[in-house]
């Protein structure tokens, strides 16, 4: 089995810390078993290449993060570098056109997972059952649903063809992707899993998937001509119209870190640093990056983040929401910048 990890995102709704030059898998706000801080890539490339050997772990991620990979993985970490961002289904098509080209037999099972997610490091022994699934031609997909904790409006749900008790695996329905509360509250009901984002598939599904859309699967043709790739999501792409799809369950702890309520539960405390508040900021959590001073007075239940990029003041009920307001910043400085040379 080979092991791709998509490295791709921009992670907007952790902003102002995370941007496009910097993501938020590239922070460095998670605690090692050795007490120093690392990134989210850095803790997911270490258990799975302990688990399954480092040559058999691979990157994908953007040309221009090269040097922090780098950085951060070594050297010899296994990269696959995209020349562009089109979404995960490019992503993945390169980097499995890749595999092929360093003579991965089409035959064996490809993983692709998220580097965002913070689990315990036996989630991914699930990799193992995706593999034995895949390998006994039960489905064309594997995938990971995790045992929903709540009711939430930010994930995608995979519901199965019956209730699901509490099997270990079962072949798939449909999805429903981010429903609203009520209507989460009644796929739980129904057995329905948070989809994990995890992808498992021959290598040949790949192959055969880019020749019925008229792409190429030579390495070199595929990446010349990689802005003639679809623009889409994988989940889109290739998993919603797919009829053989199998999942595989998990019951442990998992969380996307896809906002800054979930980002806050790994660190210790905030940074208090440069940073006053007084005595009516229960559960505000701060983070000064900034040279200058932050004053909270009378703010509960927020998170305030101060970056180079910007300053954050939010409701913790609300972080997640940030992504539609994050990508108005753009317009805002060139708005700025005509009134400053006007």
């Amino acid at each position: 089995m080979k092991i791709v990890l998509l490295s791709g995102g921009a992670g907007k709704r952790l902003w102002p810390l995370s941007s496009e030059m910097l993501p938020k898998q590239f922070l460095k706000v998670i605690k090692s078993k050795y007490n120093h801080s690392i990134s989210m890539i850095q803790r997911t490339h270490d258990i799975l290449s302990g688990k399954f050997g480092t040559d058999n772990v691979f990157v994908a991620a953007g040309l221009h993060h090269h040097s922090i990979l780098a950085e951060q993985l070594g050297e010899d970490a296994n990269l696959i570098l995209e020349p562009s961002q089109r979404d995960t289904f490019a992503a993945i098509a390169v980097a499995c056109s890749y595999l092929s080209s360093i003579g991965v037999n089409p035959d064996e099972t490809i993983a692709v997972l998220p580097v965002d997610a913070y689990v315990d490091p036996d989630f991914y022994d699930k990799l193992e059952d995706l593999d034995r699934l895949i390998g006994q031609d039960r489905a064309n997909l594997g995938l990971i649903g995790i045992r929903p904790t709540y009711p939430s409006e930010k994930f995608g749900y995979i519901i199965p063809f019956a209730p699901a008790g509490d099997p270990s695996s079962f072949d798939v329905s449909r999805f429903h992707e981010k429903p609203e509360t009520e209507t989460a509250a009644e796929l739980i009901e129904q057995g329905a899993l948070w989809n994990g984002g995890v992808f498992t598939f021959r290598l040949r599904y790949m192959e055969e998937t880019l020749k019925r859309l008229n792409q190429p699967w030579d390495y070199t043709e595929l990446t010349g001509s990689y802005h003639q790739i679809p623009r889409i999501s994988f989940d889109y792409m290739v998993v919603e119209p797919e009829t053989r799809i199998a999942c595989i369950r998990y019951e442990g702890v998992w969380t996307d870190l896809g906002s800054w309520t979930e980002m806050i539960h790994l660190l210790d405390h905030d940074n208090d640093s440069n940073v006053i508040k007084d005595g009516n900021c229960d559960g505000t959590y701060v983070i000064n990056q900034l040279h200058l001073p932050i004053i909270v007075a009378g703010i509960p239940n927020a998170v305030i983040a101060a970056g180079p990029d910007g300053i954050l003041i939010s409701d913790k009920d609300y972080s997640h929401l940030i992504k539609p307001l994050v990508d108005q910043v753009e317009s805002l400085k060139s708005s700025i910048g005509r009134a400053e040379n006007g």
